[in-house]
């Protein structure tokens, strides 16, 4: 993200470990609650706050790394989706040793009893399965979209939304006394979310405004000196806050706690009405899978119970007949393989998105990259409609209206040109976003095309002053240009393997 050639450790690490953070920071209380249930034999957070960061940041890194090589998409795939289980099974046998050594067997077999006690005496590990699933594939769209500050800015207000969520529906759970109020902790996780949500912040947008500078302004701002100055204007913010929040006594905090937990036990109440159908339902779901379990085991019988909300009615004895064992192993296997079939597939997809994109059909010059204080607003309608468009049919892509010619040896204009540029770099899954000035489109450019800063440089220079500073480019700088094109559509092309 910036233009010397020396490692930049604001970028490379300080950055994505304040992106990280960020994310563990309101991911861990969810699983801290989650697993506080009395659903639960023992019960304790799925996962600890030191195996949430770092999972997150081994997807995240080596996302990052290996979307950059020029390897194909399935080696590519394949890498990420294999070092993702490695990092699964690690996690999860240091989390659940249950006594077992580290090159101990007997710990497959205690993890596949705890799976196969799921339904009589859960455990969290049956939690921390799928939430580990969960991180990895968090890790890979971080690596993807962190580099802006809209991708930054959307990733903090999904993480305030959540926490805002969470602390609503712990306190209403509390009111059952089954399951303990949020502590302390749970003020520190925000503390966190907000310092390093904050710190990622204010480092992307700094290299925003770098990357806008011209290049003699730019060499000349040091963005290390810029580090301290945010630590120190974000953490002054967080020690004001809390400054502020020791002046009250302890008393006024005790009855402010008295009255939210006389309004979250109404709620609760009111809560508990809403389920009572919901209840039956899920208690005749209870019994279906019952009967199919049982269906499943040799030379047992399903006897009918009653439970507090509802009786089955008597029914007379049947004896199942008992399913071959082959049979039974065939069943359990199936489903065990389309269960990680389904996994794979939806990290395989996650990943394709970085490196094999369609080609759109249009490619729009006008872009225009305008923040005002309504970003807030903006950014939230968007986040709802993203999460409506989730569950709509998507539109078959339509077929290119222009398309561009292949001929290298024709002399293109400067406007041609970029055109050329979009088109290729979208073809090698780099597409010019409709929120990208043409600066930040090629600062994203130069992360995935390496030894291609100057050239892309000189053609972004050339064109902002054809399109925007409405000049005309002279001939020798246009014949410059199509000799630099045609080196960048070489470097696309072997990109892609051509």
């Amino acid at each position: 993200m910036t233009d010397n050639r020396n490692f930049d450790w604001l970028a490379v690490i300080i950055y994505p470990l304040a992106v990280v953070l960020m994310e563990a920071f309101w991911v861990y209380p969810w699983l801290a609650w989650v697993g506080s249930w009395p659903v639960f034999e023992e019960p304790r957070p799925a996962l600890s706050l030191v195996s949430v960061i770092i999972v997150l940041a081994v997807s995240l890194l080596s996302t990052r790394l290996i979307i950059r090589r020029p390897w194909p998409l399935r080696l590519t795939q394949a890498v990420i989706i294999g070092g993702g289980l490695v990092a699964i099974l690690v996690t999860l046998r240091l989390e659940y040793a249950a006594g077992y050594t580290v090159f101990d067997g007997g710990w497959f077999t205690y993890v596949g009893q705890v799976l196969e006690s799921t339904f009589t005496s859960p455990g969290t590990l049956v939690l921390a399965l799928p939430a580990l699933l969960y991180l990895w594939w968090r890790g890979i769209r971080l690596g993807q979209t962190t580099s802006y500050f809209r991708d930054i800015y959307r990733s903090f207000l999904l993480g305030l939304v959540a926490l805002i969520v969470l602390i609503i529906f712990w306190q209403i759970s509390s009111s059952s006394e089954s399951i303990e109020p949020p502590g302390a902790d749970i003020g520190w996780n925000v503390v966190g979310f907000f310092f390093f949500g904050l710190l990622a912040i204010a480092i992307c947008h700094l290299y925003l405004m770098r990357s806008s500078m011209p290049r003699e302004d730019a060499a000349l701002t040091s963005v290390r000196r810029w580090l301290p100055v945010m630590l120190g204007v974000i953490g002054g913010m967080v020690v004001v806050v809390f400054g502020l929040g020791s002046i009250f006594s302890e008393e006024f905090f005790t009855s402010v706690g008295h009255g939210a937990g006389a309004v979250f036990s109404a709620l609760g109440k009111v809560f508990n009405f809403v389920l009572i159908p919901l209840n039956y339902l899920f208690e005749g779901i209870f019994w279906l899978f019952r009967w199919l379990i049982n269906l499943l085991q040799a030379g047992r019988s399903f006897e009918p119970g009653t439970t507090d909300n509802m009786t089955l009615p008597d029914t007379p004895e049947v004896t199942l007949r008992a399913l071959p064992p082959e049979v039974t192993m065939i069943i359990k296997w199936v489903v065990i393989a389309v269960l990680v079939a389904v996994v794979v597939f939806l990290l395989a997809r996650a990943i394709s998105r970085a490196r094999d994109r369609r080609h759109r059909e249009d490619i729009d010059e006008v872009h225009e990259s305008l923040w005002s204080w309504q970003g807030l607003g903006d950014d939230l309608r968007l986040l709802l409609g993203m999460m409506k468009q989730k569950f709509r049919r998507k539109p078959a892509p339509a077929a290119v209206k222009i398309p561009l010619g292949d001929d290298v040896s024709k002399r293109l204009d400067v406007r041609e040109i970029y055109r050329h540029l979009q088109s290729e770099a979208a073809r090698s899954g780099m597409p010019r976003h409709g929120y990208e000035t043409a600066r930040e489109y090629t600062l994203r450019l130069r992360l995935g095309l390496t030894d291609s800063d100057e050239h892309l440089r000189e053609i972004t220079e050339l064109y902002g002053d054809v399109r925007y500073g409405e000049i005309i480019a002279p001939e020798n700088r246009v014949d410059d240009a199509n000799v630099v094109w045609r080196t960048l559509r070489g470097m696309f092309r072997r990109l892609r393997g051509e």
